[in-house]
C-alpha cells in the first residue's frame, strides 16, 4: 500500500497517542518524525523493517538488523552512508522502541527532550541532542506539526 500524508496520519495517529500515553513525549512530535523519517510510511526502511524513525542498530541493539544506505549531513555537506538499522515486528514496536531509545540515552534528557512543555520545544530539544544530522531537523518537524493542522489533536 502507498500512503498519502493523510492516510499515514490516520494509520499511525491513534497508535502514537496510545504509545505516548503516560510518557513525557508528545504524540504530534512522534507522528511528525514518522512522517519525515519514513516518507509518509513509504520508505524502504519502513516497508521492510517497520522502522519509522531511522533508528540505527547501535547502542547495544540485540535484535534483527537491515543494512541500508542513508543520507546524512557531515560538516555541512550531504553524504550517503551505509548503516545497520533496527528491524521491528510491528509499527507499534518501532514506536515503543523510539520512546525507550530517547529515555535510555542520557543526551536526550540533558538536552531537555523529556522536560519539554510544548511539541515545538521537544522538536528543538531533539535537534540539540543530535537526533538527526540535518541542521533543519527541528524546523522541518515543527512545520509538519503546524502545517498538518491536525497533529496536536493526538497529544495526550
Amino acid at each position: 500500500m502507498t500512503y498519502t500524508r493523510n492516510t499515514w496520519i490516520a494509520h499511525i495517529g491513534p497508535k502514537a497517542r496510545l504509545v505516548c500515553k503516560d510518557t513525557p513525549f508528545f504524540s504530534s512530535v512522534m507522528i511528525a518524525q514518522a512522517i519525515l523519517e519514513s516518507g509518509n510510511g513509504n520508505s524502504l526502511l519502513t516497508r521492510k523493517a517497520n522502522n519509522l524513525f531511522g533508528i540505527k542498530a547501535i547502542g547495544g541493539w540485540k535484535g534483527k538488523t537491515l543494512d541500508m544506505k542513508t543520507g546524512e549531513v557531515r560538516g555541512g555537506r550531504s553524504v550517503t552512508e551505509m548503516w545497520a538499522f533496527r528491524v521491528y515486528d510491528t509499527i507499534e514496536d518501532s514506536m515503543r522502541d523510539r520512546n525507550r531509545f530517547l529515555i535510555d540515552n542520557p543526551r536526550y534528557r540533558k538536552a531537555g527532550v523529556l522536560d519539554a512543555k510544548t511539541p515545538e520545544e521537544q522538536c528543538r530539544a531533539l535537534q540539540r541532542a543530535g537526533y538527526a544530522t540535518d541542521p533543519q531537523y527541528a524546523d522541518k518537524l515543527i512545520s509538519i506539526i503546524n502545517g498538518s493542522g491536525r497533529l496536536k489533536q493526538f497529544d495526550n
